[in-house]
């Protein structure tokens, strides 16, 4: 069996999709200095009371995982036109995940009039960074997949 580059990417999807589900998104600070933490599952309040308002996010990042494992499973049998489609699911899963990100945000913010500002912390960037490495999947998996085919038709029998 031949170790390709978009098996490498997949892992590496994997796993940053997985440190996103273990780290803080982001914090909101009121204007008493009282700090709102996001996490992928659960929103804390200043008097460390947790809500589970947020946990479509953490459901949306476990699909982009789950969609990611069955795309590396998937490579290992060379089929590229499924390994196309669960990278194209994957990025829509994440983007996904960016817009319910932003709409939990607002409307957190728009739902108390006390809240002042609104901070990212890194556990953002590691699904925009796996969202850039589904894409490299998407071409190299479809660069495999035409010098299969040009190797293929490329030779001809001699008479």
């Amino acid at each position: 069996m031949k170790f390709r580059i978009y098996q490498l990417y997949y892992i590496t999807t994997v796993v940053l999709l997985i440190v996103t589900m273990c780290s803080r998104l982001g914090y909101i600070l009121s204007s008493n200095n009282d700090i709102y933490s996001i996490n992928c599952f659960t929103l804390t309040k200043p008097d460390l009371t947790v809500s589970y308002s947020v946990v479509a996010l953490g459901v949306v990042l476990i699909v982009a995982t789950v969609v990611n494992l069955f795309g590396l499973l998937v490579s290992l049998f060379s089929n590229f036109e499924l390994q196309k489609r669960t990278s194209i699911l994957s990025m829509l899963l994440i983007a996904g995940f960016y817009i319910l990100y932003v709409l939990y945000a607002f409307a957190i913010i728009y739902c108390d009039e006390n809240l002042v500002t609104y901070g990212m912390d890194e556990g953002t960037l590691f699904p925009f960074t796996a969202l850039v490495l589904n894409f490299l999947t998407f071409l190299a998996v479809r660069k495999t997949e035409a010098n299969i085919l040009a190797k293929a038709t490329g030779f001809r029998l001699r008479d």
